[in-house]
């Protein structure tokens, strides 16, 4: 005899901002998915801002995987008004260097 509990059809590495969104993703498409975190929250991360073109790839997801929640999260001010709990920023802008060797 099986236990079905503990059998899952996708196990996904990592509880970041991607791995989340994709158990989300794959949940909604009726997967059964196992995130996996070494692990814990809250914890500080390197990167966890937006560009123009991920908010219009949150829009995208939201609509066409049926997250309604996650389309706040695509505009920075909307977020604030659904979720005030969330403490958070603006990004003023991002910085690329080239670097030669030497």
């Amino acid at each position: 005899m099986s236990n079905d509990r503990n059998r899952y059809d996708i196990v996904i590495a990592g509880s970041g901002f991607a791995g989340s969104l994709t158990a989300l993703i794959l949940r909604e498409l009726g997967f059964k998915i196992c995130l996996l975190e070494k692990s814990r929250h809250p914890r500080f991360a390197i990167g966890e801002s937006s560009t123009p073109i991920a908010d219009m790839i949150l829009r995208d997801l939201s609509a066409k995987y049926h997250l309604p929640w996650l389309y706040p999260f695509s505009r920075y001010g909307s977020w604030q008004q659904s979720h005030p709990e969330i403490i958070c920023g603006i990004k003023r802008g991002f910085s690329f260097f080239k670097h030669h060797p030497g």
